[in-house]
């Protein structure tokens, strides 16, 4: 469906999750423990990466669904753009906006997108004896884009998932009397992920740019 001239869209919510052993270079378990009992590295996105994320994003709905489109947000109280917070491997600074709120707060828009983007890790493990475990981990990044017209109503959702990348690898290792166990893994970097996400992104404009 065509969209017609000085029509415009708002990204109000973006879901961008990461498998958080995809981004933890070294863990440490206590495992006779119920408080306080794990460790982990993990990189931090620097801001102008996640400034970066949010415009290519910005550009692939544009390509597919027509209309200049701009992430908008919600603003406290004191005037601060709402993000979200990065926790539990969640990308931080994104737009989190629900749906019926960012329409009554921005009703000079014709259209309102939400998109998920998921990066998850398959793959096998072996085992050289019980306290030495290893793994090969593939990332697979999946990005859908679901889009509303001014009353709520769907009127393009589509996903896409690629898996061509390579493989990480993991070891485990647990201390004999089983206390300990420490986890050392090849990692996506920041930089990983935002290559991974213009890969997705280039094939999901092939496939669904209108």
């Amino acid at each position: 469906m065509a969209q017609e001239d000085g029509e415009e869209a708002g990204i109000h919510y973006i879901m961008f999750k990461m498998d958080e052993e995809l981004m933890s270079d070294i863990s440490i378990s206590v495992n006779d423990r119920n408080f306080l009992n794990g460790y982990s590295e993990s990189p931090v996105f620097p801001m102008s990466l996640i400034d970066s994320v949010k415009e290519y994003l910005e550009y692939v709905t544009e390509e597919v669904i027509g209309v200049p489109t701009e992430c908008v947000y919600k603003v406290n109280r004191r005037g601060k753009e709402v993000t979200s917070l990065g926790m539990n491997g969640e990308l931080e600074g994104m737009p989190v906006d629900l749906l019926k709120a960012a329409r009554n707060r921005h009703s000079d828009l014709d259209y309102f997108v939400r998109i998920d983007v998921n990066i998850t890790g398959r793959g096998g493990k072996w085992t050289i004896n019980p306290k030495d475990v290893r793994f090969k981990l593939k990332p697979t990044i999946t990005l859908k884009i679901t889009q509303f017209d001014s009353e709520g109503k769907v009127m393009f959702s589509e996903k896409l998932k690629v898996k061509e990348f390579g493989r990480l690898r993991t070891r485990e290792v647990t201390s004999r009397d089983g206390r300990v166990t420490v986890r050392k893994s090849e990692i996506l970097y920041p930089e990983d992920v935002y290559e991974m996400l213009l890969v997705v992104g280039g094939q999901y404009i092939e496939a669904y740019k209108r």
